[in-house]
């Protein structure tokens, strides 16, 4: 377990070097808890300290579905809403739109 605690901070240190980091579509697929555990690590190294592009197709209210637990949905969305400019798009899939119009 310390071997994958040490790994984690390897990788997240890496991470921090990048001013930007951009995460997307977040909440494709479920995450696990050690996925969630490893997410809110990164957020949290990155807090009020470098910046982060996120996107996702699920609003904040529904951030719980997809982490394993929905408790973790909270500290995590704190963190980046707390000095965010947040962008809401609306409309249709483009990919299906073009679909359709061939």
């Amino acid at each position: 377990m310390a071997k994958l605690k040490g790994e984690l901070k390897k990788k997240i240190n890496q991470l921090l070097k990048f001013d930007l980091l951009i995460i997307d579509e977040l909440g494709y697929l479920p995450m696990n808890k050690q996925g969630m555990h490893n997410l809110f690590q990164l957020i949290n190294a990155r807090y009020e300290y470098r910046s982060i592009i996120l996107t996702t197709n699920k609003e904040f209210t529904h951030w719980g579905e997809f982490f394993f637990d929905g408790n973790v949905a909270v500290p995590i969305v704190d963190r980046i809403i707390h000095h965010s400019h947040i962008f809401m798009l609306g409309g249709e899939s483009y990919r299906l739109k073009s679909k359709l119009n061939n």
